[in-house]
């Protein structure tokens, strides 16, 4: 990746990951066109090559961009003082969508390891994802208050099927992205009230 491209006006930068993030979210990646990315940009394909020497090596850069983006801005949401196990994905989901508002296609993009085509890619992305799943889950374990669960709660399980339910739920309602982010994330949140309801102790429920 040309280091040009971070010296872009913010502006453009914001075009071509969009371009991108729309372009390959709508495609697999091999009949992904780099062409239509440059048109909605409104670069030159020769110029889109100048930042990124080829569509794989912009194809990896979105995802890491994406996934950093939607992590950097969780940590600004979520402190130290959050402990509260659900609370804590009640903010990420928020920035979430807020991130969803200012890239429209980033959360589809991001969600292309459950659905890309191509093996070297797919294997790529599942190794990313395996990374940013297994650092976040340690550091939510790490933090949380225990003492809310009911005692025969596993919280090691319930953490993935928690994360297992919002990427399902996410990828069943991606049509709605084009819809009302609004309501995928009050969709989001009232899931997990649920999960709050069955596993918490009843003198922690709101």
């Amino acid at each position: 990746m040309n280091s040009k491209f971070f010296n872009l006006q913010k502006e453009k930068q914001n075009a071509i990951l969009n371009a991108g993030f729309r372009v390959f979210s709508e495609s697999s990646f091999k009949k992904a066109p780099m062409s239509e990315i440059a048109r909605e940009a409104d670069i030159s394909k020769s110029l889109l090559f100048h930042y990124f020497r080829n569509k794989k090596e912009f194809f990896l850069f979105l995802y890491d961009y994406g996934m950093s983006l939607m992590l950097e801005r969780a940590r600004e949401e979520v402190t130290l003082e959050d402990t509260d196990f659900f609370d804590i994905f009640i903010k990420s989901v928020k920035v979430k969508c807020k991130l969803l508002r200012e890239y429209p296609h980033l959360s589809r993009f991001t969600m292309r390891p459950f659905y890309e085509e191509d093996a070297e890619i797919l294997q790529e992305l599942k190794y990313k994802l395996n990374a940013v799943t297994n650092a976040s889950s340690s550091t939510i374990l790490e933090r949380i208050d225990r003492f809310r669960f009911k005692d025969e709660v596993d919280i090691v399980q319930l953490l993935k099927v928690v994360v297992n339910c919002g990427d399902g739920y996410m990828k069943n309602n991606i049509h709605k992205l084009e819809a009302d982010i609004d309501e995928l994330e009050s969709g989001y949140v009232e899931m997990l009230e649920f999960f709050r309801k069955s596993f918490y102790k009843p003198e922690y429920l709101r």
